[in-house]
């Protein structure tokens, strides 16, 4: 077992240093593999009984056939290596998502300088498979399926590039290791307030959750507000959930904190992630407090980015 694991791991080394992973990946003859598919089997063994057949009955006709279709084999191994050879392939850019999600990795497909089409088909597993035709001298997209399990960095697996094409009598393939990511978020779920904070959202640290200077009215309720800022009294006299707005120079300014929240480093990070995404709904100005790391409070897309980038982030190895 351990034999054919080393065999296995050196073969996938090999074919890697035949074809280096990197952004754009032009299909050569060093990385490009043709043998015949199980369908020719039959064909061949038709075409050897015709040869046989001709030979004995001294049929010029059927020794005809029989050189035409061996003649047929092999220019089909020709057109199937040509199918791939000089195909470019490209990682764009893909915009990041959360965990549990299935990804689309864009990866943009060149036809090469002959002019014909090509037809190939894009494998990262068993569940991501795309077939796509790339015309004449065209560029065709193609969102690859991927599914995520973890935050971080998603990196594009080893890429099979296959055909059958024209007759499927050949099974033509290269192994593609191209430099394409996405930024995973941590998957947004709601997590329980730590209980050694107080219900008035100040942590032993003095850090505050909201400001509460003068009261300046109502607004909608958002999870993982302080409880002290429900409007009670309305809400128990049939009214719905809302929450009481304070002025003052830090009036909407939020922390997401990491110590605020129960549970392993994963679960608080959903918990920060959907926390913030509600946050930026309310439109409110919100701020980050992990580890070794503090974000500002701020609001808008880009500062929605950044503080969803530090929790897909935090604690890697490898945050590049």
């Amino acid at each position: 077992m351990q034999t054919s694991h080393r065999l296995e791991t050196l073969f996938w080394r090999w074919t890697e240093r035949r074809s280096p992973r990197a952004r754009q990946v032009t299909l050569r003859h060093r990385s490009i593999y043709v043998v015949p598919s199980l369908s020719s089997l039959g064909f061949l063994l038709a075409t050897v009984l015709l040869w046989l057949l001709g030979t004995n009955y001294q049929n010029n006709l059927i020794l005809a056939t029989s050189f035409f279709l061996i003649a047929l084999f092999f220019i089909t191994i020709l057109h199937a290596f040509q199918n791939l050879s000089g195909i470019k392939l490209s990682g764009l850019n893909t915009q990041p998502g959360f965990c549990g999600e299935i990804f689309h990795i864009a990866i943009e497909v060149a036809a090469s300088a002959q002019g014909k089409d090509h037809y190939l088909t894009l494998t990262e597993s068993a569940q991501s498979e795309v077939s796509v035709v790339v015309p004449a001298r065209g560029v065709v997209k193609v969102n690859l399926p991927v599914q995520t399990q973890t935050r971080g960095w998603l990196s594009l697996g080893r890429l099979m590039v296959k055909s059958h094409y024209p007759l499927g009598l050949t099974r033509v393939w290269s192994w593609v290791y191209l430099d394409a990511q996405a930024l995973v978020y941590p998957q947004p779920k709601p997590a329980q307030l730590a209980l050694h904070f107080g219900a008035d959202g100040d942590s032993e640290d003095g850090a505050r959750l909201l400001a509460d200077d003068d009261f300046i009215g109502f607004a909608d309720y958002q999870p993982g507000a302080p409880l002290t800022h429900v409007a009670w009294k309305q809400y128990a006299r049939g009214g719905e959930l809302q929450l009481k707005q304070y002025g003052g120079a830090e009036q909407d300014s939020l922390w997401l904190d990491y110590q605020r929240l129960m549970g392993d480093v994963e679960t608080r990070l959903s918990g920060l992630c959907y926390l913030a995404l509600q946050w930026q709904k309310s439109g409110r100005d919100y701020g980050l407090l992990l580890p070794g790391l503090r974000i500002e409070p701020a609001c808008g897309e880009s500062h929605l980015h950044k503080v969803l980038k530090a929790l897909a982030l935090f604690d890697l190895r490898d945050v590049s």
